[in-house]
């Protein structure tokens, strides 16, 4: 059960880094919902706001697909003498989980408050109910996976 937990949270996770790695090659479709920052800094720095939207997009990619990996490898990484690794993503996807539940739980409530609140800056705040929705959501995968992958160790997968 947790194994379907974490595809949801990698395919949540692989969406967000694809935009971000949109950006980093130039795409400019959904960039202004970021807010007017991103734009003007694209627009300004580009050389450098596409090195680091690409830096972004693969830590986020990573973030994605490793702790589905480390969970599905661990049986046989135990056997080898290397679920360290395993284990060492495994734990860093705790505070990682709550960390995208908090970010994400906060901007997108803020941004259904500010929605209903005022008119100003209607696009940025939809990209907030979208990104932010997706970090959320992905956070909550993921630690319901990470939960579920504790309650089931002894289990096959």
């Amino acid at each position: 059960m947790a194994i379907r937990y974490f595809a949801v949270a990698c395919a949540l996770g692989i969406v967000h880094a694809a935009f971000s790695a949109y950006w980093a090659a130039g795409g400019r479709w959904m960039l202004a919902t970021v807010g007017a920052f991103a734009t003007e800094w694209v627009d300004t720095e580009p050389a450098t706001a596409k090195t680091a939207l690409l830096v972004l997009a693969l830590v986020k990619l990573a973030a994605a697909i490793l702790p589905a990996l480390a969970y599905m490898n661990k049986p046989r990484l135990t056997a080898q003498s290397r679920a360290r690794v395993a284990s060492l993503i495994l734990g860093i996807s705790w505070p990682g989980s709550v960390l995208l539940i908090a970010w994400g739980g906060l901007s997108f409530f803020g941004a259904v408050i500010g929605l209903i609140a005022s008119d100003e800056n209607r696009s940025v705040k939809y990209g907030h109910l979208l990104f932010d929705g997706i970090f959320l959501l992905w956070g909550a995968s993921l630690l319901t996976a990470l939960i579920l992958a504790r309650r089931t160790a002894g289990e096959p997968r």
